[in-house]
């Protein structure tokens, strides 16, 4: 028969390991999701992954997804992904290492969820 430490062992174990599960969960299914964006906006700082994006407003251009801080003028070089003037939601799965800076095409609203860390 099992003692009490031996229940209260396997117990903080069974806890220990569900946190790890929960934490790359969040990775794979982002942990902030931002307001509506309608112009240049640096979203977050540091690094991450960007998990996807929905377009609310399609608008007459598309925007792009950076890493990066630069708002000012982002590199095309670290375009992670274009923006379509299409509504719906859309798949990333992008790490980024700098920032993620969203800058809409004329007339989008769009949304980001991402994960810090």
């Amino acid at each position: 028969m099992a003692s009490l430490d031996d229940l209260l062992t396997a117990s903080k174990n069974i806890v220990t390991a569900l946190n790890g599960i929960n934490g790359t969960f969040a990775k794979f299914l982002g942990n902030v999701t931002s307001t509506t964006i309608t112009s240049s906006t640096l979203v977050a700082t540091g690094s991450g992954r960007l998990v996807n994006f929905v377009v609310l407003v399609a608008g007459t251009g598309n925007g792009a997804i950076y890493n990066t801080t630069n708002s000012a003028s982002p590199p095309a070089a670290n375009e992670l992904v274009v923006i379509p003037q299409t509504i719906g939601v859309y798949p990333v799965g992008a790490a980024f290492t700098n920032g993620l800076l969203v800058v809409p095409g004329t007339g989008q609203t769009v949304t980001v969820t991402y994960y810090l860390g």
